[in-house]
């Protein structure tokens, strides 16, 4: 902790997430969770430990839109306010900037985030903003601050791009990625309402973390930009957080947000080793790769507390598979989640319809297999070409989107975002096909037999209520008409 508190106040704003979850309602979006935004929360704790003054507002979390907030803001009276974006939510970071440039004129605005890496120039073509942080945030974020409260300029900080007095934008050479991550603090959790957060089927209340970063794969669909290197954070460290956690805000439930957590036996032995030394009830669910699911360290997780393993299947047979670059196999993926349900661990595949090159076999495929896996939840998406993705490129290269389709989003503010649609398949199959895969996993009597015969029943009763309420949403959101490519048969018309 700095020993000498600074003037500079800052203040860190989340923009509501409902727009991330299309093409699910409000509603139906909410029920199935509402984040903390670790983010935020974590360069919060890192500029404090310095001395800086700081708050945070999540406007998701309280419902509010960004003029809701703007008294709040000039309350505050901030000198930084920080930002940060997802390619989705875009438009409503946009509109917060607007509202902070009225409700505090002085304040320099900064925004961040995954969709900075990207289009950072572009996105700062909007001058509501001030720099754009492009990459690991801490260390630039810090500069920014001390830069500000010296009355120092800040054209030339390193990882950014940056609006100069005449409004010419300067892009400033990258930062190096910091190579230890064990020096930032815990995420500033007495900074946000912990008790307010909540999902379907997570235990309340619950928190999130992450204890590494990077991703050595580069599976085609995904828009993981940041670095291929792989940084841990120490296993001590993460479960200080956690006992925190647990003793201090009543935390039932941990979600990691790890892109992989099960990377390294030894790394996951030492930590389910120690959460039991210390004694920690708290329960915990994990994200994994296939290919990484060994069955000692299943059995020694759920020991500790692990309730649940997120895996992306995305599909159903080892040609598309290799289309998407996933690097596993459907014997991979049955060996995996079979480790998974012979150590009573809960799972959660995700699955993808529409990539291209496939066909309506391959995605009937896919539907049989996820349901013939003996999961516990399932969830299936649309394909979307996300920016920086080798998908993208395709669409692209074929003519499924039109030219540079998020470079314009990022300057427009937003617009209709369109569905990708193939040689193969028109939107509106592959909404039938998504809806189809929804109602015959979770319509199947022995999926509900299982649920209902759980030792946690009426919290399984009351996840699988909220879940038919989002299915109806799903169901909703596809065109109300028979397309006979799809062959629902018996689950009707759709």
């Amino acid at each position: 902790m700095s020993d000498s508190p600074k003037k500079t106040r800052v203040l860190f704003i989340k923009y509501h997430e409902a727009a991330d979850q299309q093409p699910l309602s409000k509603k139906a979006a909410e029920k199935l969770g509402i984040f903390p935004s670790l983010a935020l929360a974590g360069l919060a704790a890192w500029v404090r430990q310095h001395g800086f003054p700081v708050g945070i507002i999540d406007l998701h979390v309280e419902n509010l839109l960004p003029v809701d907030a703007n008294d709040r803001v000039r309350h505050f009276a901030p000198d930084i306010v920080a930002l940060t974006s997802k390619t989705l939510g875009w438009p409503a970071v946009i509109e917060i900037a607007q509202m902070v440039r009225k409700a505090a004129p002085k304040a320099t605005i900064v925004v961040g985030g995954p969709h900075m890496s990207i289009y950072p120039k572009e996105s700062m073509s909007w001058d509501c903003f001030d720099i754009a942080v492009v990459g690991d945030g801490e260390e630039t974020m810090l500069e920014i601050c001390e830069r500000i409260e010296s009355g120092s300029s800040l054209d030339d900080v390193a990882g950014c791009v940056v609006r100069k007095a005449g409004g010419e934008l300067v892009q400033n050479p990258a930062r190096a990625l910091p190579k230890d991550i064990n020096k930032y603090p815990m995420t500033a959790w007495d900074l946000i309402p912990v008790s307010d957060y909540h999902c379907l089927t997570l235990l309340k209340p619950f928190a999130t973390m992450v204890t590494t970063r990077g991703c050595p794969w580069h599976c085609g669909y995904c828009s993981q930009v940041y670095s291929e290197k792989l940084r841990f954070r120490e296993v001590g460290l993460v479960v200080d957080e956690m006992e925190y956690l647990e003793k201090t805000h009543g935390v039932r439930e941990i979600v990691f947000f790890d892109e992989t957590f099960t990377i390294g036996k030894r790394r996951m032995l030492a930590f389910s080793e120690e959460v039991q030394r210390r004694g920690l009830k708290v329960k915990f669910n994990i994200r994994a790769r296939v290919d990484t699911v060994d069955r000692d360290v299943v059995r020694a997780l759920k020991k500790a507390g692990l309730r649940s393993i997120h895996m992306g299947v995305e599909a159903g047979t080892d040609r598309v598979l290799k289309i998407m670059n996933k690097q596993i196999t459907r014997e991979q993926t049955e060996q995996a989640f079979r480790i998974c349900r012979e150590e009573g661990v809960d799972t959660r595949g995700y699955f993808m319809v529409g990539y291209y090159d496939s066909t309506p076999d391959d995605v009937e495929d896919m539907i049989s297999f996820a349901s013939g896996l003996g999961l516990d939840w399932a969830s299936f998406s649309v394909a979307t070409a996300l920016p920086a993705t080798d998908l993208y490129r395709i669409a692209q290269e074929r003519g499924y989107v039109d030219g540079d389709f998020w470079k314009q989003y990022t300057i427009d503010g937003g617009g209709f975002i369109p569905q990708l649609e193939t040689e193969t398949f028109t939107a509106e199959q592959l909404r039938a096909y998504r809806t189809k895969a929804y109602m015959k996993f979770y319509l199947r009597p022995d999926l509900i037999r299982r649920k209902l015969s759980k030792s946690e029943g009426r919290e399984e009763l009351m996840e699988m209520l909220g879940g038919a309420s989002v299915l109806g949403e799903i169901i909703k959101s596809t065109v109300m008409k028979r397309i006979p490519e799809v062959g629902l048969g018996k689950w009707g018309t759709v």
